[in-house]
């Protein structure tokens, strides 16, 4: 007897997987393309295999075999354990880079405001003037004061 068991996230991740499997304290060894875990069927132990850009866990679910797993019985309630938790960490890979894109974006407006004051210092200081500046609060304001006499 076979079964597909199917999930809503698609372990495309590496490191993800094995975020999600240590968190949930699956033992699980490398061995290529492929990780091993603790679970064991009539084929050995059960896997997660890399295929097709995706990891794809391989398994026997055959229904006259004692189970000995420990915490998850069926595949199917080990996968779900298993999606539940990588698609935390899945969300918390995305806080973490949103917040480094919003760090760059600010570093690079900073950049920018600090080559455009550059740039009008230097366009007033060669048509004689002379620079005050003039800080209100996050703002800067630059002052041109040009004596004639």
């Amino acid at each position: 007897m076979s079964a597909v068991v199917k999930t809503v996230t698609p372990f495309t991740q590496r490191d993800l997987l094995l975020e999600a499997l240590d968190e949930l304290g699956v033992v699980y060894q490398e061995k290529g393309n492929a990780i091993m875990t603790e679970r064991v069927d009539d084929y050995g132990a059960q896997r997660f295999i890399y295929e097709q850009g995706a990891y794809r866990f391989q398994h026997d679910s055959s229904p006259w075999r004692k189970l000995n797993f420990n915490k998850w019985k069926t595949v199917s309630a080990f996968l779900g354990a298993v999606e539940k938790v990588y698609h935390q960490a899945y969300e918390r890979l995305q806080q973490r880079l949103a917040a480094e894109e919003r760090r760059r974006l600010e570093e690079e407006r900073k950049r920018f405001v600090e080559q455009q004051k550059q740039a009008v210092i230097q366009r007033a200081k060669e048509q004689g003037y002379n620079i005050k500046e003039i800080r209100k609060g996050n703002k800067i304001q630059l002052q041109l004061v040009r004596t004639t006499y």
